[in-house]
């Protein structure tokens, strides 16, 4: 192909056309979310006692594919051996399957998740996940991250609280 932007901008094409569907999920504008996280730290090896870590922190996200892709920022504050650090970086959200009642709408989606983060005690991370959005108010899920300075692995559960309010969408035949 002689011309790679174009081809790419025909892929987000398709995306936008296929994320245009009726769907209650990954719907348009940003979302704020409280986050706690729970794991632990390994190198896989006997050399080396697996660590607890625990986090606190923010998670933004702005969605730019409708009903499939959001991109965002992480921010906040971890625990891990022995020692009080920041993480912040980028992560993405991709939709992989909604969860509907046939009366009631959807009840939660599953999504991939990537994430890059650095930290405030050199970390320098990046690695996936898969989480839950339930009722678009909560969010579980599980990751696992490579960290690349320090030769570790971070495996994590976290559970999410949306923060933000929902945008009311005004009825266009309302008077």
């Amino acid at each position: 192909m002689k011309n790679p932007i174009t081809f790419l901008i025909c892929i987000i094409y398709c995306l936008a056309a296929i994320g245009q569907q009726a769907d209650t999920e990954f719907t348009k504008g940003w979302l704020l979310a409280g986050r706690l996280t729970n794991g632990a730290i390994t190198n896989f090896k006997n050399t080396a006692p697996d660590l607890y870590t625990g986090g606190i922190g923010l998670n933004t996200q702005f969605t730019v594919v409708p009903g499939l892709l959001r991109l965002g920022a992480n921010a906040g504050a971890v625990y891990h051996s022995k020692k009080v650090s920041g993480l912040f970086g980028p992560m993405a959200a991709l939709k992989l399957k909604n969860f509907a009642t046939k009366n009631f709408g959807s009840l939660a989606n599953m999504h991939l998740i990537a994430e890059a983060n650095w930290g405030t005690n050199k970390q320098q991370m990046a690695g996936g996940g898969l989480g839950f959005e339930i009722l678009g108010l909560a969010h579980i899920g599980i990751t696992a991250q490579r960290d690349y300075k320090w030769n570790h692995w971070w495996l994590q559960s976290f559970i999410a609280i949306r923060l933000n309010k929902f945008k009311q969408e005004e009825d266009k035949y309302s008077r």
